[in-house]
C-alpha cells in the first residue's frame, strides 16, 4: 500500500496542533510590510496573526502578500520523499494567488517523487477543511486516487462566507474609492461576500455589524445552493457567532443615544 502525505500552504489557516497531529506539511507564504518581509510562520520567528492584526491599523503602507520561492516547495516535497510514495499538495485558489504555479515549479525539482497538486479554488479554512479531510483520509490508509476524488468532490461544495467590517484597507489598496469607503463607514454598511471555486461573489450588504453576523449565521445554517435543490441543510454551526451577534446588539441597544422624539418626550414629562 502506498503512503500518501498531505501538503498545503499557510493561507489554509490549519491550526498548528491539527497540522502536527495529522502530519500535514505547511509551506509558509510571505507578508511584505514596508521594506521587511516576514514568513507566515510564527514559530520560526515570523509574524503571528495576532501581531499582524494588532499592528495593521497603524501601518503606514498597506501590507502585501507574496508566494514563497519554488525551492521552498521543493525542499518541503523532498523532506517527505523518504516516508511517502505520493504527495498531495492542496493550495490556495489559482485565481487568487500564484501559489499553484509555484507548487508546480517546486515539484519539477523533485523528479523522483510523485506529486499531485490541487487548485482548491478556496481561501483560508475553505482550503483548510479540504486539507484536513485529505489528511484524515491519508491517515486511514486511503490511496492517492481516492483522496484526489474526494477533494475534487468537496471543491464544488465548500464555500467561505465573509463580512467586510471596514472598507478602509480596500480604500488604501485602491480597490474602492475614498467616497465609497467613507459612506460605508458613516452608514455602517457591512458587505458580505462568498468565495466559491476561485470566484468572489457579492452577496449584498447589511447595516450594522450585528445584522451582518446574523446574516452569516443564516447563510451557514441554510446555504442558498442547498435550499434551491431541496436538499437538507447541514447541522447548525457553533452558536458562538450567534451569541456574539446577540451580545453586540444588546450592547449597542443599551448604549445608543435616545432619539430626538424620546428626548423631547422626556422633556415634556419633566416639565
Amino acid at each position: 500500500m502506498s503512503q500518501v502525505r498531505i501538503l498545503t500552504d499557510s493561507t489554509s489557516d490549519v491550526p498548528l496542533e491539527v497540522a502536527a497531529r495529522l502530519r500535514i506539511t505547511v509551506v509558509p507564504a510571505y507578508v511584505q510590510i514596508g521594506n521587511r518581509s516576514y514568513r507566515d510562520e510564527p514559530l520560526s520567528g515570523g509574524l503571528s496573526r495576532e501581531e499582524f492584526y494588532a499592528q495593521l491599523p497603524t501601518m503606514p503602507v498597506v501590507p502585501t502578500t507574496a508566494v514563497p520561492p519554488a525551492h521552498e516547495f521543493a525542499m518541503a516535497y523532498g523532506s517527505l520523499a523518504d516516508e511517502a510514495d505520493e504527495v498531495i499538495a492542496i493550495v490556495i485558489s489559482a485565481d487568487l494567488s500564484g501559489m499553484y504555479n509555484v507548487a508546480h515549479l517546486g515539484a519539477q525539482e523533485v523528479p523522483g517523487l510523485k506529486v499531485h497538486i490541487i487548485d482548491s479554488g478556496q481561501v483560508t479554512m475553505g482550503l483548510g477543511w479540504m486539507v484536513i479531510a485529505a489528511a484524515e483520509a491519508a491517515a486511514e490508509g486511503k490511496g492517492a486516487q481516492e483522496i484526489l476524488a474526494m477533494v475534487e468532490d468537496m471543491k464544488s461544495r465548500v464555500r467561505v462566507y465573509a463580512m467586510l467590517d471596514t472598507l478602509e484597507y480596500l480604500r488604501r489598496s485602491g480597490r474602492v474609492g475614498w467616497a465609497q469607503a467613507k459612506a460605508a463607514q458613516i452608514l455602517r454598511i457591512k458587505p458580505i461576500v462568498e468565495v466559491l471555486l476561485g470566484k468572489v461573489r457579492d452577496l449584498g450588504q447589511t447595516r450594522a455589524k450585528h445584522r451582518a453576523i446574523e446574516r452569516l449565521v443564516e447563510l451557514t445554517r441554510s446555504p442558498p445552493h442547498l435550499r434551491s435543490r431541496g436538499r437538507r441543510p447541514p447541522p447548525p454551526p457553533d452558536r458562538s457567532l450567534l451569541t456574539q451577534a446577540t451580545a453586540y446588539r444588546r450592547s449597542h441597544h443599551h448604549h445608543r443615544r435616545p432619539r430626538r422624539t424620546e428626548r423631547a418626550g422626556r422633556g415634556r414629562r419633566d416639565r
